[in-house]
């Protein structure tokens, strides 16, 4: 039985009372001849919602708006220690994740998914912060490459070059070390002690699938896992995206250490529990379409909001 049914201007959802002995897993297994009898305009993700005894069934609209997030942030003002105004989630609300809240954050997605407009989304969120310095990579030497011009104030470095890269590496645990004497001798424990004290510093890395695979995959992975473990506390912040997520990109060495995952549209099941260690990102619909699964959002599918402040 049908107690909700919702639409906003990217999904639409029917939240359904199951009968006495009707399983779950049955719904999940018949997906796709619901999303057919309801003529859905996608694939239907079924979500339970067990404080409200329903099951969620959820679609995209055959038309949906492109949410700008220029817009979203005339409508909300985040607040957290380093918040990031994503996107709008499946119930229409603005979805924001403070990232000294996760520490670090995963994000997978193929061709065509959105992944890169989430990160450039990102670094628009970044530019908006008075105190944040970003460090990107971009392997490709396609999507960050403008930054270091276009925002001289915010972006410290742009890598194109593993090698290079080995050196800012080197870098950043310079500067955690010596962030965490200068912690010792304050007494403080974390930056969020003493928010004054430091900039923040965001680690971006496209496409890691690259520098894990390369020559040089053995030195990032010990560099990622060591900062990951240590860094947060010293207010630096990581984030790893690729499109190709699996098993020998995200090692479980690093998802050990990286309890933030962010999904975009993938081609396989076998990609999305890489990321979400759970099945649904290969059911999205691609362009900006996601899921968040983080210490604040239990997979909470959103619609990332394009960077149009830029």
């Amino acid at each position: 039985k049908c107690v909700a049914a919702k639409q906003h201007r990217h999904f639409s959802f029917f939240d359904i009372e199951l009968s006495p002995g009707t399983r779950i897993s049955k719904l999940q297994r018949y997906s796709e001849e619901l999303a057919l009898a309801m003529r859905a305009h996608s694939s239907l993700i079924v979500k339970p919602f067990p404080s409200r005894g329903v099951v969620r069934l959820q679609t995209t609209n055959s038309d949906p708006h492109r949410i700008n997030l220029s817009e979203l942030f005339l409508r909300h003002k985040p607040t957290g220690f380093l918040p990031f105004l994503l996107g709008e989630t499946d119930e229409g609300e603005p979805l924001v994740m403070d990232l000294a809240q996760n520490p670090h954050l995963l994000i997978g997605g193929g061709t065509g998914s959105g992944k890169s407009v989430l990160l450039h989304t990102m670094v628009a969120n970044a530019a908006r912060m008075n105190d944040v310095r970003l460090f990107l990579v971009d392997p490709k030497q396609v999507e960050f490459a403008s930054y270091a011009k276009r925002l001289p104030g915010v972006v410290e470095r742009v890598h194109t070059d593993p090698k290079s890269l080995l050196v800012t590496f080197n870098y950043l645990m310079s500067i955690m070390e010596m962030r965490y004497e200068r912690m010792s001798q304050l007494g403080i424990q974390k930056v969020e002690d003493r928010p004054d004290l430091f900039d923040k510093i965001v680690l971006i890395v496209d496409e890691a699938s690259d520098l894990m695979l390369s020559d040089f995959g053995k030195q990032f992975e010990s560099f990622i896992t060591k900062l990951a473990q240590k860094a947060r506390a010293a207010g630096i912040y990581m984030i790893l995206a690729t499109q190709r997520p699996s098993a020998n990109v995200f090692t479980g060495l690093i998802k050990a250490n990286f309890p933030a995952r962010l999904a975009c549209k993938v081609s396989s099941v076998v990609d999305s529990k890489v990321i979400l260690d759970k099945k649904g990102a290969e059911k999205l619909v691609g362009r900006g379409d996601a899921i968040l699964s983080n210490s604040a959002y239990d997979m909470t599918r959103f619609q990332v909001a394009f960077p149009d402040t830029f």
